[in-house]
């Protein structure tokens, strides 16, 4: 009997192993070597459709293909609409299963490894140096791309890339997906779970060029190692990146509108003797720190790449700086890192009744749950807000994972969700100000064990 089942595994096997039915890992339309199971699927259904490719919605799509769920899954990405980490020379999408700031994690494991001091003093030029480090990075986040691909692939989910969106004639039992060669293909889902992260804040005034000034995404971008860097932010990344570049061998000045640093580490959780620690940590590294300050001005020498970008500050919320801190300073590059911002746009959300607060975020009840009349749409991760970590988006896509098929201890299913649990909002105390009791709800300071929906600061550390 066993040999009988598995002969006829051969046979269903190798009777779909034709090119069509591989999943092109790239622009170019080449098929992929990977197994059929990690295959474009046409106009098909789904128990549940995942859109967005991060860290959030690919754990998330593991785990409903996996025991004990065990539901048809696919999961729908556009990395290069969303800006993330590419090998150009592949079209390999790198941030596959990563979370937002792979760049950063990336290079700061390569600047662990390599001495750029000991670099330079063997006489390598600056553009040999800056390639040893990118190539680092590429090949670290290729090897974590390639091992998701394969965990992917072994859950049998079905991986299809473009761009996706709820149609403009409503409802929600489907989603429409634009190609790289602009064709589209309908996905019809019982369930949709969105996590489509987030992208960076970005302040009128200051001058993008993904050349010399970046945001915290678009640093992916740079082209050679800065000898100096500013950056503006007072944040786990902008604190992160002040570090890397540091350790990389650059001057770094770090720029913030608080007068104490701490403040701002304490707003997304940390406790305050750490966060303490940690301004003290970018001290004796010698990173330079202007406190009370802000960017006002940028000059940025057109054709002139050895040139020095000038910057020039103001005080917070403009006027003069006091006595002794420096109205302007020179850099290599800048990075603004002031914050993030759901990624929302072009899902096409209105259409599908789903609300969002004043920040893009998409508002769900204790369960999850988002405003489409159908209640078959669910949201995790950044794209719900703050504070935009990890650590948050994947408990709350198991929280979402549950919600759509609750079990018991047992392992039976339990009874669908009622009307009267739908509107029950957060379990939390109604004499906080954050509690949500109406089923909608936010970021808060309330802790409801269900969804993590009202308390996405449970796990401020990650």
């Amino acid at each position: 009997m066993v040999s009988s089942l598995f002969v006829l595994y051969l046979v269903v096997l190798f009777s779909v192993t034709v090119c069509q039915g591989f999943q092109p890992l790239d622009v170019t339309g080449r098929c992929s070597r990977l197994s059929p199971r990690f295959s474009v699927a046409g106009d098909a259904e789904f128990d549940l459709a995942v859109i967005g490719g991060g860290v959030v919605g690919v754990q998330a799509a593991l785990s409903a293909a996996s025991s004990p769920l065990n539901k048809k899954v696919c999961l729908i990405d556009a990395p290069r609409a969303s800006g993330m980490l590419m090998n150009e020379a592949t079209g390999e999408d790198l941030s596959l299963g990563a979370p937002t700031g792979l760049f950063s994690k990336a290079i700061r494991d390569s600047s662990k490894t390599i001495k750029v001091a000991s670099l330079r003093g063997m006489g390598l030029r600056e553009e040999s140096v800056w390639n040893e480090i990118i190539s680092n990075c590429v090949e670290l986040a290729s090897s974590n791309a390639q091992d998701i691909r394969r965990q992917l692939e072994f859950a049998g989910v079905t991986y299809i890339e473009g761009k996706g969106a709820f149609p403009d004639s409503g409802g929600t039992d489907s989603v429409s997906v634009e190609k790289a060669d602009s064709s589209l293909q309908v996905i019809k889902a019982d369930k949709f779970l969105l996590a489509t992260g987030s992208k960076p804040f970005r302040p009128g005034g200051i001058p993008f060029d993904g050349k010399r000034i970046f945001d915290s995404d678009s640093i992916n971008q740079i082209g050679f190692l800065p000898k100096s860097i500013a950056i503006t932010g007072s944040g786990i990344i902008a604190v992160e990146f002040a570090k890397i570049f540091r350790n990389l061998g650059a001057d770094v000045t770090l720029i913030i509108r608080d007068q104490i640093p701490r403040n701002a580490l304490m707003k997304i959780g940390l406790d305050k003797d750490v966060a303490a620690t940690l301004v003290a940590d970018l001290m004796r590294s010698g990173i330079k720190v202007i406190r009370g300050a802000q960017a006002k001005d940028f000059f940025v020498p057109p054709d002139n790449q050895r040139a020095p970008v000038r910057i020039s500050l103001e005080a917070r919320g403009g006027g003069n700086l006091p006595s002794g801190v420096p109205n302007e300073f020179k850099c290599d590059a800048y990075i603004a890192a002031v914050g993030r911002k759901p990624n929302t746009q072009g899902l096409n959300l209105e259409s599908a009744g789903i609300e969002m607060d004043e920040y893009g975020g998409i508002l769900v009840d204790s369960y999850l749950v988002t405003t489409a009349e159908n209640r078959n749409v669910y949201a995790a991760g950044d794209v719900l807000g703050r504070p935009f970590l990890a650590s948050t988006g994947t408990a709350q896509a198991k929280a979402a994972l549950s919600s759509m098929w609750p079990k018991n201890a047992n392992g039976s299913p339990k009874e669908e969700i009622t009307d009267d649990q739908e509107n029950s909002g957060p379990s939390c105390d109604p004499s906080d100000p954050t509690c949500v009791e109406g089923g909608i709800s936010q970021a808060g300071t309330s802790f409801d064990p269900k969804s993590l929906a009202s308390n996405p600061f449970a796990f401020p550390c990650g």
